[in-house]
Formats: structure tokens, sequence, C-alpha cells
């Protein structure tokens, strides 16, 4: 029949039991209703199966909603499988049909078929306590599948024959129900609807199949990727010496010859299994950089062999020549010989397969250890106890020969000393050990140390057989019993090794789970990461080799000190500065200005650069000068300002007239402006601060001496607001206190002369207290003169 879209009077509503026009949820109900009572497992009836069919046909076709609508409309049956195998989304899909029949449908397999999953089918527990330790040293492939899905009867015949090509070589294989262990299929990421889904289960490290197509040969090509590069080193002349003369690492080596340039994968699996014993080297025959091998050692060019080595480099413990080697054979001489013929004691792992644990002490098994250094003078020791095991041929079921270093497993051999002796005394001296239990042992020394060489060696051979004799045929206990303290692994890893084998291990899962393009993208971010990185260290670089050259160049000249100071500038006030400096202060700043004329400049700007200095840092503050000639009209505005705002306590009027400040007065004031608060403070050596009054009462009684008095005007040598010698005497003065006595009311603020009783008023003076002002004013303890607003700054 060929597959397509055919006319029939099947009906799947009827077989579902639902109405034209059902919703997907009822579809949904109905079909797992008549899927439990119909499937053959449940139902003996001997047309459970073809119902069963019918009933998951009919869900599949009702579940599309294009295969549904074409039914409703004109009757016509799409087959879904046909679709389904040509869909690209679809993986393990090869076109292949499952429905045949005329006029109808048959299922092609049946169900009875599923057994070759359920035979291998695994649970939870068995994965969790058998075959995730078991993966440290045999590969598992499983398979994820569901009754319900169709591509898993497809993949059938593929497993089948994977079961037979991947069982006999050391692979097992496994299958794992969706439906019956739903945390053990998500743990292997399997997902509804991606079924089947296959994993391989290798060293507790989760594989996944990503391929489209699920065959044969994919398979087998995804399980060779997953071991690891060196697992098996390639042999050839020049290094065959170094490869089999490496024992010394407790490990046996194990030489293949193969025709094949790639190396078989029952020889990655047999040395995945023995890699902890051995180590496996591959030569590949009829090559030129092989052939001094192959003559050395005899291998027939048309057969594969296997060369296993101990102690002696020429002569092989086994060896096995064959057309075809089986894995089974393979591993049975890898088993019985997987041990040096002393080995060392190298970790807690090697004591426990060496020597186990017996209770019984008929059956009891013991180990003689012979406690060397690890020095090239101990190795004629070990070599002649290499010479009596292979003189007398103990049973290793009976007593198993084996020597540690003394001091790389120090606290093992200090559990096995009597009391005050040094783990140094027993270099060269043989043990005999019984282990009672995992915890407990019996041991005895040999008193005669174990000494080699012409003279010694007769009699320390005679005397460890026959003490060995004695004992092994006595079942008497051995001297002394004492708890055992684990041995040291020699090869444990490092930390540098761990974090590699961890980073090795992150790439193999990215791997696993990213696909190329988005390895491709990371890749690019991390490569331009790692770019810029690169190119600001040699930038860095190139600086810093820079200034060498210069410092070497500069090595010879004399240095000139550098300026550590912070430049301090002062501003003119005027009025393109005015905004700036006063107006648009920011809150928090001030602004402080030297008054001064033509005259007193070159005198005064040293004195007040040299006052304010100290406080350069400060961002928060401005410092300028201001020529009175050209501001005298701004300030007596300022100061009419500050009587307004006190006119409104007193109850007077008092202007103060711009004619009645001489500039003269002026010179050598010092204002601080605070812009956003509008209020201003003064400093003149003239000028005392407030006690106990208010600044404006001050204000007031100043105003008023200069309104009063019209005969000195005009006079420019006046001081600065009038203050006389008999005002400077006292800080009790009417002029501080605001005292109505009227003797000194009528007498004029601005005059010609300080006083009898005072000197002239000279610049040179002027700004002798501006330092101590200055500190009050950062204190906040100098009288302020608050205004409503800013005047115009220029000739008004």
């Amino acid at each position: 029949m060929t597959i397509g879209a055919v006319h029939c009077s099947w009906d799947p509503y009827k077989v579902l039991g639902l109405k034209r026009g059902a919703s997907i949820p009822e579809i949904r109900r109905a079909y797992k209703q008549s899927a439990r009572e119909w499937h053959p497992d449940k139902n003996r009836n001997e047309n459970a199966e073809s119902k069963f069919v019918e009933v998951n046909k009919a869900y599949e076709l009702l579940s599309d909603p294009v295969r549904r609508k074409l039914f409703d409309q004109k009757g016509v049956v799409d087959d879904s499988l046909n679709r389904n195998m040509h869909n690209p989304n679809n993986r393990f899909g090869d076109g292949a049909s499952f429905f045949s029949g005329h006029g109808g449908f048959r299922f092609q397999f049946k169900m009875s078929e599923m057994t070759a999953f359920h035979q291998y089918r695994i649970t939870l527990r068995r994965y969790e306590n058998f075959i995730l330790p078991q993966s440290q040293n045999q590969p598992y492939l499983i398979l994820v599948y569901s009754e319900w899905c169709l591509m898993c009867l497809h993949v059938l015949p593929i497993w089948q024959r994977l079961v037979e090509d991947l069982n006999p070589i050391g692979i097992n294989l496994a299958t794992v129900h969706f439906d019956q262990e739903v945390e053990l299929a998500n743990k292997l990421g399997g997902r509804r609807g991606e079924l089947p889904h296959v994993v391989l289960v290798m060293d507790s490290r989760i594989s996944h199949y990503i391929e489209d197509e699920l065959s044969n040969s994919k398979v087998i090509e995804f399980i060779r990727s997953r071991f690891s590069r060196n697992l098996i080193a390639f042999v050839n002349d020049q290094n065959i010496n170094e490869f089999i003369g490496g024992w010394k690492d407790n490990k046996v080596r194990v030489m293949l010859f193969g025709k094949l340039e790639l190396v078989r994968l029952r020889y990655l699996t047999l040395a995945f299994k023995y890699r902890p014993h051995t180590l496996f080297g591959y030569a590949q025959l009829n090559l030129e950089t092989t052939r001094a091998i192959v003559d050395k050692f005899g291998i027939p060019l048309k057969l594969d062999s296997l060369l296993l080595f101990q102690e002696d480099r020429d002569r092989p413990a086994a060896r096995l020549s064959m057309a075809d080697l089986p894995y089974s054979t393979l591993k049975d001489i890898i088993e019985t010989n997987k041990y040096l013929q002393l080995p060392r004691l190298s970790s807690q792992k090697m004591l426990d397969l060496l020597c186990p644990p017996e209770s019984s002490n008929v059956r009891r098994r013991l180990c003689a250890i012979l406690v060397t250094e690890d020095r090239e003078e101990d190795e004629e020791a070990r070599e002649q106890l290499r010479h009596f095991t292979r003189q007398f041929k103990f049973s290793r079921d009976r007593i198993v020969f084996s020597y540690l270093f003394r001091e790389k497993q120090t606290e093992f051999l200090r559990a096995l000393l009597e009391d005050g002796k040094s783990p140094a005394e027993a270099t060269t001296k043989v043990v005999i050990v019984w282990r009672q239990d995992i915890q407990r042992l019996s041991y005895s020394w040999l008193p005669q140390p174990f000494v080699s060489g012409a003279d010694n060696w007769n009699s320390s051979v005679n005397y460890l057989h026959r003490t060995l004799i004695k004992i092994l045929g006595s079942a008497q206990p051995l001297a002394h019993t004492t708890s055992m303290k684990e041995l040291v692994d020699e090869y444990a890893q490092g930390i540098l090794g761990r974090i590699t084998a961890r980073l090795v291990t992150t790439a193999e899962i990215l791997r696993d789970h990213f696909t190329r393009q988005e390895l491709l993208a990371v890749g690019s971010v991390v490569g331009t990461v790692l770019f810029i990185a690169a190119v600001g260290y040699v930038m860095t670089y190139l600086v810093r080799l820079e200034e060498e050259t210069i410092r070497k160049t500069n090595k010879g000249l004399p240095k000139t000190p550098r300026p550590t100071t912070t430049e301090l500038k002062l501003h003119e006030l005027r009025s393109e500065t005015y905004n700036g400096m006063v107006r648009l202060l920011k809150p928090g700043c001030r602004t402080v200005v030297l008054l001064l004329d033509n005259e007193s400049m070159d005198v005064l700007i040293p004195k007040f650069h040299k006052a304010v200095w100290p406080y350069r840092k400060n961002k928060s503050l401005l410092f300028g000068w201001m020529n009175i000639d050209r501001g005298l009209p701004w300030y007596s505005r300022l100061l009419n300002l500050a009587l307004k705002i006190a006119d409104d306590d007193e109850g007077t009027d008092v202007t103060l007239d711009s004619n009645s400040v001489k500039p003269k007065n002026c010179v050598g004031t010092v204002v601080s402006l605070n812009g956003h608060r509008r209020y201003f403070c003064i400093y003149h050596a003239r000028h005392p601060e407030c006690v106990s009054d208010s600044g404006a009462k001050r204000m007031q009684n100043m105003a008023r001496r200069l309104t009063v008095s019209n005969r000195v005007m005009n006079d420019a040598s006046g001081a600065f607001m009038g203050f006389d010698s008999s005002l400077e005497d006292s800080d009790n003065s009417d002029v501080e206190r605001g005292d109505p006595l009227k003797s000194q009311d009528m007498e004029p603020l601005i005059t010609s002369g300080l006083g009898l009783h005072t000197q002239q008023f000279s610049t040179d003076f002027a700004l002798e207290g501006l330092s101590n002002w200055l500190d009050r004013l950062f204190e906040g303890t100098t009288q302020r003169y608050n205004i409503n607003y800013w005047p115009d700054f220029g000739n008004l």
C-alpha cells in the first residue's frame, strides 16, 4: 500500500466513544480510559491487541488538528507515520512505514516485541546502587523508551544488534521505561515526545547521544569518543623501552599488536576496566616504526597479539596470539596477572585488594610486607625478594608478598611497631600481617633483617622460608594485635590535577549539551575578553618599559624638586565676575573679598594671600579682591541694605549716604559674602566684633553718627566708620553696647584723625588681625549682616 491519504469508513470518534467536535481534553480522557481497558497486558480478550492498536490510531488522528480537520471535512485519513518519518525534526527517522493493509490499518509490530526492551529494564534503585558504581570500570549504554513511542519500535532492530555487538566486548546495555521510571528517565535526560533517548554512563558521568540518526556505526563511534585519548599509548621502536620499563609506577604493562590503524573498541573497554592496575600500549603491525619490536618478541604479522610485562622488560609474563582476540580471553589473562610480582602498597585500596580481611583463622590470608626506603640502595633487597617469590611458589590465596616505602607510609608503619621503636629501625625487615577485619589486624615481625648480598642471601632466604612454613602450618594467632591506620594514596591528584580534571569534565559536558553554533558564540565572547585583557597587559608592559627607559636616561641628571603646594588664585570682583562670585554661589560656599585701592594693592594683596593660604584646599571658599574706587557705590548700597533690615526692629528710618563712606577708610576691609543665604561679615582693623548686642543696633549707631556729622564727610583720612580711640579702649563702649550717651553720640565717626592717643592708621597694619578673624569666621562666631537681595555692581 502507498502511504498517504485514503478514504475509509473507519470512524475514530466511534472508536473512542466521542461525538464530533469533541475538545482535546475530552479526547485525552477518552483515550486514557480506552487504553487502560484494552491494554493487552490487562485484557485477556483475543481481540484486545487489535482493539488497542485501533485506539492508539484513533488518538493519533484526533490529536492532530490538521488530520482531524481533513477527516471532519472529507472523511480522509492521512497516515501520520508517513509524515512523521519525513519530518526533519524527527530524530531516528528514515521514512519507514508502520501501517499496512487494504482499506484499513494494521499495526506491523506486535506488542509482545516490546519484551526485547523489557528484559534489559532497570529501576532507579539498581541504577544508583549498581550501575553508577560499576560504571567506574565498565561503560553502560542506556535507552529510555515508552510503549506509546512508535519510534522506539523503529529502533528495536538496531538495539538488538547493539546488544549482540557490545555485550561481548565489555559494554553493558540497559533500558528505562519512561512511564514506570519517570524520575530515572528525567535524570538521564529523557523527555516525553523526544523518545527514544540514548545515553552512555561511564565513570559516573552521563553522556547524551545527540545524533539525528540512530545506527550501529554511529553509536559505536559515540562510545569510542567518550574514552580518554591517553587511555592506550601508541608504542614504537623509540619508546618501547620507556614504556615497558616504567613498571615502578606499580602497574603492569600490556602490549597489544594489531593490523588496524584504529584501536579496537574491545581494547579500549579492557584498558578502561583495568586502568588502576595496568597500562596499555598499542603497536600497529607492518610498519617500519614497529619492526624492531616485532622482531625482538617474535610477533606474528598476520595475527593480533598480546604481551603482558611485569618487572622483567625482556621476558613477558604472558602472551597470546590469535586472528581475533576475544574479550573474555584477554580479561582472563589480565585478571590473572594484573599485579606485579612484588607489588607496592601504595594506597589503602591496594592493601584491600592484596590483603583482604579474613576473620577465619583457618582460612586466613597473610601478607608479607618488606619495609624499604625509596632509594636505589634498597632496590637489591626488593629484587632478592622477587627471586624468592619465583623460587618458592607460595599460593596467592594463602600469602601475598609486597613492600612499602617507610617514609611515605609512616602512620601505617607506626601502628605496627612496639612502643619506643622508631620506623627507621624497621627498614629491610619483613612483617607478617593478618587482617582480622577492616580495622583490626594481627602481625609478627621477623627479627632477622632481609639483607641482600652474596654473604647474607642464603641465610636470609632460609630464615624467611622456615618462618613462613611455620606460620602457614600453624593455626596459632600472630604475636601482636593493633588497630590499623589507613595507607596514604601515593598517586592522589594534587590541586592542579583536580582542577585540570574538572576543566576537562566541564568541557565534555558543554560539548554534550551545547550545539556547535552556541559553543562558537561562547568561544567568541571568551576570546574577545582574553584579547582585550592581552592588549591591556601589552599596553601596560609598554608603558612600564617606557618609564624604565626614561628613568635610565634621566638617572645622571640632577633632580629638580616638584612643587607640592596647591595653587591659590585671587579673583577680582567686578561687574563681569560679580554673578559668579556672589549671586550664583552654591549652598555652603562663600567668597572672601579684600577691599583695596591702587596705592595699597602691592602691600595688601601679599598679606591677604598669606593669611588665606591655609584655606586653599577648601573647595567651598573663593578668594578675591575689589578696587574700592570702582566698587564704592556697590559697597555703600550693601551697607544701606543691612541698615534697612535693622530699621524694622528699631522703628527708625536711617539711610547711609554713599558720600559719607570714604574710599580711604575702606582700604584693608575684608568682606565675607554668603551668596545663597544673603548675609555678609566684615573685618577691619578698627571694627570690633559685637560682644553682647546685635549687629543691627551697632549699625544704627554707626549710621546715626555718620548722618549727624557733616563737617568731616569729605575728609579722606577719617577712620573706617569713625571708630576713634575712645571707642577702642573698652569692649563696653556705646558703639558696642549701644549705650545712649549723648556726649559720645554727638561725636562724629568719620574724622580727620583718630584722636590724640592713637597713631595714624597705616596699610601696613590693616590685616594684622585677619588670621584670628578668619578662624572665628569659620567657627561661626563673627557678626552676620543680613540683606534682602544682592545689589547690582557698578556705578549706579
